[in-house]
């Protein structure tokens, strides 16, 4: 029932289901997809809910009418939220760092992570930047081409694949520094 738009012919929004079907389809993987970005998962639901949000804005005010290329516009709006989300948190973290009176003092807004080996992933993940961790994840964990990535970040095919062969190098690179996961996950034990 629910395509990614390529049919002029979709139901319109009111249409029964319609609107919860989009939600079902989509919501687990734009939830992994934020939570990897921002490395919050209460901001990720934010997130999430804030596309939906905006999905349900565009068709009542587009005509009922889905936007074309469904997946693609998800994906950029719940990017655009979590590019926003991390602006946000780095102008609060600068106001924190200005005003506290000790280091000591700062947030730590870490999430619990379910094991060392994700936990390990997540920190390797923030070593790059917000665009070559939103490259990653989508082509590594969301599975996307390069043509659905270039659609859901808005640069091009060819950029795509520069920006992931050069953070896949930097994440080598880490990791040589850094040594396997597997060795760390007894780190904290010592």
């Amino acid at each position: 029932m629910i395509d990614d738009g390529h049919n002029s012919s979709e139901p319109a929004m009111d249409a029964p289901g319609v609107f919860e079907a989009v939600v079902e389809k989509y919501e687990a993987a734009l939830l992994r997809y934020a939570a990897r970005l921002v490395s919050d998962a209460d901001a990720a639901q934010d997130i999430v809910q804030n596309t939906f949000i905006k999905l349900s804005l565009h068709w009542k005010t587009k005509a009922d009418s889905p936007p074309a290329e469904l997946s693609a516009w998800l994906y950029r709006v719940a990017h655009n939220n979590a590019v926003d989300y991390v602006r946000r948190e780095a102008r609060r973290h600068i106001f924190i760092a200005r005003h506290a009176e000790e280091d000591s003092c700062q947030m730590e807004e870490h999430g619990s992570v379910a094991s060392d080996k994700a936990e390990q992933v997540m920190a390797l993940l923030q070593t790059l930047t917000l665009r070559e961790r939103q490259v990653v994840t989508l082509k590594v964990y969301e599975e996307k081409s390069y043509r659905d990535i270039a659609q859901i970040t808005g640069i091009s095919e060819g950029n795509v694949g520069y920006i992931l062969h050069h953070a896949l190098q930097k994440l080598a690179s880490v990791m040589e520094k850094r040594g396997p996961i597997d060795e760390k996950t007894n780190s904290r034990e010592t």
